[in-house]
């Protein structure tokens, strides 16, 4: 997990809203946009309504994890473009099993992929 390019400033967060396409599932909405960095790079947001700070950092651990497993299946397929992703946890995303939550994000991903053209 250590290769993954992280989107820090607030003002790539507020482009991805606005400019992005998104997909929604029960426990995660992602977000995504093409980029000419060269690489995919990632951003996590999860609100208070998700939980304390321990249970916020759990599902921002867990989808990070998700991440890095799909931009490993990324690269060995063929890439057509890199994206800059951002992923909002939903209260659900805590609880959640591992399968659904592993399901929903390849559902939502392969939805905004799809929408944003890559």
């Amino acid at each position: 997990m250590k290769g993954i390019a992280v989107l820090k400033r607030n003002t790539d967060f507020r482009r991805l809203y606005r400019q992005g396409k998104s997909a929604v599932t029960s426990t995660l909405v992602v977000y995504a946009m093409p980029n000419r960095q060269g690489t995919d790079r990632l951003g996590l947001t999860a609100g208070k309504k998700v939980g304390c700070a321990v249970k916020r950092n759990r599902a921002k651990r867990r989808l990070r994890a998700l991440f890095a497993d799909y931009s490993i299946k990324r690269l060995s397929g063929s890439v057509k473009k890199s994206c800059d992703f951002v992923i909002v946890a939903r209260a659900a995303a805590v609880d959640a099993s591992p399968a659904r939550l592993r399901a929903d994000f390849e559902t939502a991903v392969s939805k905004v992929i799809k929408a944003a053209g890559v």
